[in-house]
């Protein structure tokens, strides 16, 4: 039986559309199935959660909507280890399909879901703060890139551009300025409760779970979803024309052993900065805090596509 959990709004309102072509398919060639329709932020995580719950068998819960979606669905369905989870990718960002290969052609991943070619266990990211937890399929981040998250989200014309394609500009244009602009702090970081690294002038710190972020950006190259590990990439110390260096580099992963840039790999990251800053899970973003821990659930989801 599959379940649909879709974000009507998601790329201004093309998860809408997209979905009612994939019903069309669905229909034509009687597969049984159900669809949960997210009305509000949060929503998709209890939707699949109640399909996780229901007393069918050989359930497949496919997530249609962006990495936002993935996420909420994950905090869903997370200690359901018997459930298969399927996406759909129908957002301006799309990392984490971008990190498995996930084409962005509805019709090419609904048959990865209908007719899987690929089989893994993907470990859901978690980040804890504030007494709260949230889980991510993609990353998480302290400083810039979560600053940038926040001032896209904040746009008026956000919608328009993403109806026209053009939503990653949202992003290019606010990091341009937060490259000149954003305060840099101290920050200390301790991996899997053992070694403690101290940094000053931190531009970002992120907890990667698979290779990209931000649309497109390979701040991870060597992670991947089913490796149970979290990559952390830590940018410090970079003076300003070093900044805007840093970026096209890191679209092709190049950053990686350039000055000012670390990189770590652990089970747990905890990161507690001199000021709060915003914090950023697979776009969502919360804070502004001091302290953020990142790390990977134990147990594995099916994943297929």
């Amino acid at each position: 039986m599959y379940y649909f959990v879709v974000n009507p709004q998601a790329r201004s309102g093309k998860g809408k559309v997209t979905w009612e072509k994939i019903e069309k398919v669905l229909q034509r060639r009687e597969i049984p199935y159900e669809v949960l329709f997210t009305e509000m932020q949060g929503q998709a995580g209890l939707l699949a959660r109640k399909a996780a719950e229901n007393r069918a068998e050989d359930k497949i819960i496919v997530a249609i909507g962006g990495d936002g979606t993935v996420s909420e669905v994950m905090s869903g369905i997370f200690d359901h280890p018997e459930i298969t989870f399927g996406y759909i990718p129908v957002g301006s960002g799309n990392d984490f399909a971008r990190g498995l290969g996930i084409s962005t052609d509805w019709r090419e991943a609904l048959e990865g879901v209908l007719a899987p070619k690929h089989r893994i266990f993907l470990h859901p990211g978690r980040l804890e703060f504030d007494g709260r937890t949230r889980h991510f399929g993609e990353s998480m981040g302290i400083g810039f890139d979560a600053a940038v998250c926040s001032g896209a989200n904040r746009l008026r014309f956000k919608s328009v551009f993403n109806r026209l394609g053009l939503g990653k500009f949202t992003y290019t244009g606010i990091a341009l300025k937060l490259l000149i602009t954003s305060s840099c702090d101290r920050m200390k970081i301790r991996l899997d409760g053992k070694a403690v690294h101290t940094f000053s002038k931190v531009l970002f710190a992120c907890g990667m779970n698979g290779p990209y972020e931000g649309g497109g950006f390979k701040f991870a190259p060597e992670a991947s979803v089913d490796d149970g590990m979290i990559h952390l990439c830590v940018a410090a110390g970079l003076p300003i024309y070093k900044r805007f260096l840093l970026l096209p580099k890191a679209l092709a992963g190049k950053h990686v052993g350039a000055e000012g840039i670390y990189m770590f790999t652990c089970k747990k990251a905890e990161i507690i900065s001199s000021r709060p800053k915003f914090i950023q899970g697979d776009g969502e973003v919360f804070g502004p805090v001091k302290k953020v821990t990142a790390s990977v659930e134990d147990i594995g989801i099916p994943f297929i596509y």
